[in-house]
């Protein structure tokens, strides 16, 4: 666990390089003072300043993981070949009803992956199903004890998930009766879910420096027009951020059209629902005009291009959004459609997915243009404009990469390097928030043997207890 109290000054010594998000430092020091970056240059090492050796390193600011699913950590390997609706009923199948326990295993055992590889940032949307402030505390204590930055997105909603349900005249009667007791997705009463957000929000947001609460619709096509305006107030008023998933697949975007006769991001501007607080995951089937008004707003666009590959929901437009001047951010999304969170795959993705169909190479993403999604675009999404940077007054979350690995040697050109050629294998030493959390690849707030020991069995245990709801999967299944 991690201790609240000050840190010790910190003294990155003789970087052979410092990737800063703004270029490139050869042969620096780092200096971090109570959690922030108090100098670069050459700083002689002064009494009581504990120095970390980077002699052979290149450092770079963490990674943000802009959205992730903490609740799916223990479904690697489930969801091949499946389309959107019947991947959503199986992770039901291994989410629902969990114990408080399972619940922190499974963010503990995600935070261990991204640390090791060079995360140090997560917006969690969680949890999926109905939830209460002692699940909220569970996912909070986890990424406290890990000594991560974070965002718990609250995953609320009040409408029926009907874009993962068959239309009303295909629904049989096999699937009417498993969702009458394997529904895990039955919407709650409005008041309820505010009230444990705001709860949520008094009591946790802001822990220790490193942890926010922010109000997480789920997707507002399955959302009131109350709940979508009631988390831009809260935001508003708390100077929170709100989370959500947005037009992930062409069925959300039809269904928006269907019920408002306007695009999606269309009604939420027009009902005062949209601003820049708002960080929206996927973006995969944006028309032109949600584009312009989430430049207007400045609203973040999330990618999440590996799960969106996997699950065949879609292709962002990544370019048409950078160009129009949207802020963009990059996450892993939950493991059950991704497998990994080793955001250095959705940088790589995020450059090449729409090199072969775009003729015109200077609107191919860069390196640089990755980096910074990776980096200040997931700060930008998680409201903290201190991030994500390796400058003075910046906040001190940092990675020291081994220079000897192979794809390191030599080394030509860093930030190209570190997009696609880095997976995360050479990560030595991680510092977040001033702390160091990684020392030699090696996690020191958790014990991780213990964490994986008490994982392997999660699972399976869920899916015992879950078998109504995999009624409901089966039979949505039979329909797909």
């Amino acid at each position: 666990m991690t201790d609240d109290a000050a840190p010790p000054d910190l003294l990155i010594k003789g970087a052979a390089c410092v990737v800063t998000g703004a270029g490139v430092l050869e042969g620096a020091d780092i200096l971090i003072r109570a959690g922030r970056i108090a100098a670069i240059g050459t700083i002689p090492a002064a009494p009581g300043v504990q120095v970390i050796d980077a002699s052979n390193s290149l450092v770079a600011p963490g990674l943000v993981n802009a959205h992730w699913h903490s609740a799916m950590q223990l479904s690697h390997g489930t969801a091949d070949r499946l389309n959107h609706k019947v991947f959503m009923w199986g992770n039901q199948v291994d989410t629902a009803r969990r114990s408080q326990e399972e619940a922190y295993v499974s963010a503990v055992i995600g935070c261990i992956q991204m640390l090791r590889t060079g995360t140090t940032s997560v917006i969690d949307h969680f949890p999926e199903q109905g939830f209460g402030i002692e699940d909220i505390a569970t996912v909070v204590r986890a990424f406290h004890d890990c000594g991560m930055r974070a965002v718990v997105a609250l995953r609320i909603f009040d409408g029926e998930y009907s874009d993962i349900l068959p239309a009303a005249d295909r629904v049989t009667d096999e699937l009417r009766a498993a969702l009458a007791t394997g529904n895990t997705l039955a919407p709650r009463p409005l008041a309820e879910s505010l009230d444990v957000t705001a709860g949520a929000i008094a009591r946790f947001d802001r822990m220790a420096g490193r942890i926010r609460i922010f109000p997480g619709p789920s997707n507002p096509v399955r959302c009131s027009d109350d709940l979508l305006v009631a988390c831009q107030e809260m935001a508003e008023r708390h100077d929170t951020g709100v989370h959500c998933h947005l037009l992930e697949t062409r069925t959300q975007a039809d269904l928006a059209m269907a019920k408002y006769g306007r695009t999606m991001v269309a009604h939420m501007d027009a009902i005062g629902a949209f601003s820049g607080r708002w960080s929206n995951a996927h973006c995969n089937w944006v028309a032109e005009a949600d584009i312009e008004a989430m430049a207007r707003h400045q609203a973040v666009a999330v990618f999440n291009p590996e799960s969106n590959l996997k699950i065949g929901s879609g292709v962002p437009p990544i370019p048409r959004l950078l160009a129009a001047g949207v802020p963009c951010a990059l996450g892993a999304d939950g493991v059950s459609t991704n497998d990994n969170l080793v955001m250095h795959d959705a940088m790589q993705l995020a450059a090449m997915l729409h090199r072969p169909s775009e003729p015109d190479r200077s609107r191919w993403v860069s390196a640089d243009q990755a980096l910074a999604m990776a980096t200040t675009g997931g700060a930008r999404a998680m409201l903290e404009p201190d991030l994500g940077l390796i400058q003075v007054g910046a906040k001190a979350d940092l990675v020291l990469h081994d220079l000897d690995e192979p794809w390191w040697v030599p080394l030509n050109d860093p930030v190209q390097q570190l997009v696609f050629g880095e997976r995360g294998g050479s990560v030595r030493t991680v510092i977040v928030d001033g702390r160091v959390v990684v020392r030699d690849g090696r996690v020191l707030t958790v014990d991780a043997r213990a964490i994986v020991a008490e994982a392997r069995g999660i699972l399976k245990s869920v899916r015992r207890r879950n078998a109504d709801v995999q009624a409901v999967a089966d039979a949505v299944a039979a329909l797909e």
